[in-house]
């Protein structure tokens, strides 16, 4: 083994943390010497130890013990250094939390044989807005959308491309989301779930185009009102997929008020604003139109997840919660296939829900699941 990398590789996750030597000595119960020589690669950690440092640092432990495993810890330091600031220590949990669930979403789709479409986005040797509206057309026509045809569930069609799509609820209410590329599970997308339901969905769509257009950069982090280019082009496919032009031209003819206004943005599942942008950009309303409708706002629970839709009232809370976690339907019943298949144990399913075993039960009874004694 070579104690060195090993050493690097277990520093760098808590730095990635921000975290000091004595805040992982009194979670794991390793003494800050010996955990600062392990780190220094002086002594080599026993076989119980590195098994703590994966579960703790949320990592396969196959990463620290051989080259060949690759992990987005790299990724993540680099992100670190460009925008940490931005980032609470509450935050990097999420996150590192986040790209643990995606890979073993990869893992748990291997097991089950999954085989995603292949989209092959256009390849634009320079970024112009426009661009973005051109690969949402491209994308729908490949969804086999026709026309004017709205989506049952945004989450699903995207991930049906080979996705992985996560919401985590960040103290950073400047970060929308993020794109990653991680060098095992693929294209990784994190959500803030702090954001109305709306407004995830334009973000969702907005990383998305990063992840098809942009994914010769290991990661993009986007911001509320960033003006970049890229950033740019991004919400120009996520209004043009939320909002497809031929639905638009529909519109032409339309005498418009305050509530044909928010029914239209509850139909298509955004904001007013995004509408209102819309609707002006194609010639729909004009300027009085939009600043005296932009007022107009839909309240929270009026906005439907097309995550939780159906849901029973009695559990939608604690559905929610879970979402905010990065649990959605999808996620865990899929972990659940593999259990039941054989290919994971219930230590295992429990640690990819990020719980004890103890309480597995009452998780999956949100599922309608059961274990295998259960039934």
């Amino acid at each position: 083994m070579d104690i060195i990398s090993l050493g690097k590789k277990i520093n760098r996750c808590r730095k990635n943390l921000a975290l000091e030597l004595s805040d992982v000595s009194e979670k794991v119960g390793i003494s800050i010497e010996r955990l600062d020589e392990i780190e220094r690669g002086h002594i080599e950690p026993t076989g119980d130890e590195i098994l703590i440092f994966a579960d703790f640092y949320k990592q396969d432990y196959k990463y620290f013990i051989s080259n060949e495993k690759l992990s987005a810890t790299e990724q993540i330091e680099v992100l670190y250094r460009k925008f940490g600031d931005d980032f609470s220590k509450e935050d990097r949990w999420a996150l590192q939390e986040f790209i643990y669930l995606c890979e073993n979403e990869q893992e748990i789709l291997n097991y089950l044989e999954y085989e995603n479409v292949n989209f092959s986005a256009p390849k634009y040797p320079n970024v112009y807005k426009s661009q973005g509206a051109e690969t949402a057309e491209k994308l729908r026509q490949f969804l086999g959308y026709k026309n004017d045809e709205l989506y049952s569930d945004l989450f699903s069609e995207f991930r049906k491309i080979g996705l992985h799509i996560f919401r985590r609820r960040l103290c950073n209410s400047k970060v929308s989301g993020l794109f990653i590329k991680h060098p095992n599970a693929g294209k990784c997308i994190l959500v803030n779930y702090d954001e109305d339901t709306y407004r995830q969905n334009f973000t969702l769509s907005h990383e998305v185009c990063h992840a098809l257009l942009d994914d010769e950069f290991e990661f993009s982090v986007s911001f509320k009102n960033d003006n970049d280019y890229r950033e740019i082009r991004a919400n120009n496919f996520a209004s043009s997929f939320l909002i497809p032009p031929s639905f638009i031209e529909k519109l032409r003819a339309v005498t418009w008020n305050e509530e044909l206004i928010v029914d239209v943005a509850n139909q298509l599942k955004v904001n007013v604003q995004t509408l209102l942008i819309a609707l002006k950009s194609n010639n729909c309303i004009g300027k009085s139109q939009y600043e005296r409708f932009m007022v107009l706002k839909i309240p929270r629970k009026q906005k439907e997840d097309f995550e939780l839709k159906g849901v029973s009232p009695t559990i939608i809370e604690s559905k929610k919660t879970l979402l905010e976690k990065g649990l959605s339907t999808y996620y865990v019943r899929n972990c659940h296939e593999a259990y039941k298949n054989g290919h994971i144990s219930s230590g295992r399913l429990a640690e990819n829900l990020l719980v004890d075993e103890s309480e597995l039960t009452s998780i999956l009874d949100l599922f309608k699941l059961k274990l295998d004694y259960e039934y």
